[in-house]
């Protein structure tokens, strides 16, 4: 059965040796951290709810990885870095060695992204994750959703669905796949953000599905898309359009360049509706 003084033991130093990089003037440990910064600090919350976001029984520290991988999401959706985050964690079990797992799992991103855990809390209730992240601007310009303009290039960082064949495969039994590992493991793009932030108009996180942050951006921005769907890389079938995933969709100037061609292009903003066309039918909907 674990103390809070021992939970807090386990979690106080993860990412510590990131504070001074990352402006942490005042870690975990008092009522508040603070950070300083010469920019603008950009934030972003979420939560992952057993049984919603990740199935029951699952490794601790993969559930750790994921819950603050997704959240850090946004801030590379922003076209920002990641500075730190915080942690709120309701369970129901007192096991150490749940938590012990748990922290690893925390350990990991923190020492692969090097980000500094700067505050957090342990409440007795179902299992749920809220997991606030803190980031920079790499020079002055965030990239939001309302910047999409008539002509842009409209791209998707990585195939669509693979993390939710990934949840498919992990219900079946299997242990391992590049599939899971995008499921339990997703890897914010923090490097494509720092790369199109001077160029990209908007971006967003299509954690919840291409083509409900799709709209997103299109309702923000006031235009519409002419959408080719047979360029749209699918992990299994056009229903992964609807599937969340860590990656990015971004509209590009429409000047091509080799950052739009390095990644998959499937559309292009038009003044206003949606079309969807494919080559055995010019116009599927509009």
């Amino acid at each position: 059965m674990a103390s809070e003084f021992e939970l807090i033991n386990l979690f106080k130093d993860i990412g510590s040796k990131y504070h001074l990089k990352n402006g942490i003037v005042v870690p975990s440990g008092d009522d508040c951290a603070v950070l300083e910064s010469k920019k603008s600090i950009v934030t972003s919350v979420d939560s992952s709810i057993e049984g919603v976001h990740f199935p029951k029984d699952i490794n601790p520290g993969k559930m750790a990885y994921r819950s603050i991988a997704v959240a850090l999401s946004d801030i590379a959706a922003m076209g920002c870095k990641p500075l730190g985050f915080s942690l709120s964690i309701s369970n129901l079990t007192d096991e150490i060695d749940w938590y012990k797992d748990f922290a690893n799992g925390v350990k990991e991103i923190s020492d692969e992204y090097e980000i500094s855990l700067i505050g957090g809390d342990f409440v007795k209730g179902p299992l749920n994750i809220n997991v606030i992240v803190f980031g920079e601007p790499y020079q002055n310009k965030v990239l939001k959703r309302n910047g999409a303009k008539v002509g842009d290039i409209i791209c998707i960082s990585k195939p669509v669905g693979s993390a939710k064949k990934g949840l498919e495969e992990l219900k079946a039994g299997i242990k391992d796949s590049e599939n899971i590992r995008n499921y339990l493991q997703p890897k914010p793009k923090f490097d494509l953000g720092k790369a199109i932030v001077e160029k990209a108009t908007s971006c967003i996180d299509t954690s919840d599905g291409l083509l409900a942050d799709l709209k997103h951006i299109l309702e923000q921005s006031n235009v519409g898309a002419d959408i080719y769907l047979d360029t749209i890389p699918f992990t299994s079938s056009i229903r992964d359009l609807n599937a969340g995933e860590v990656s990015v969709l971004y509209k590009h100037f429409s000047a091509m360049t080799s950052i739009a061609c390095s990644n998959y292009q499937f559309g292009v903003i038009c003044e206003d509706d949606i079309g969807f066309y494919s080559e055995s039918s010019s116009l599927l909907h509009h």
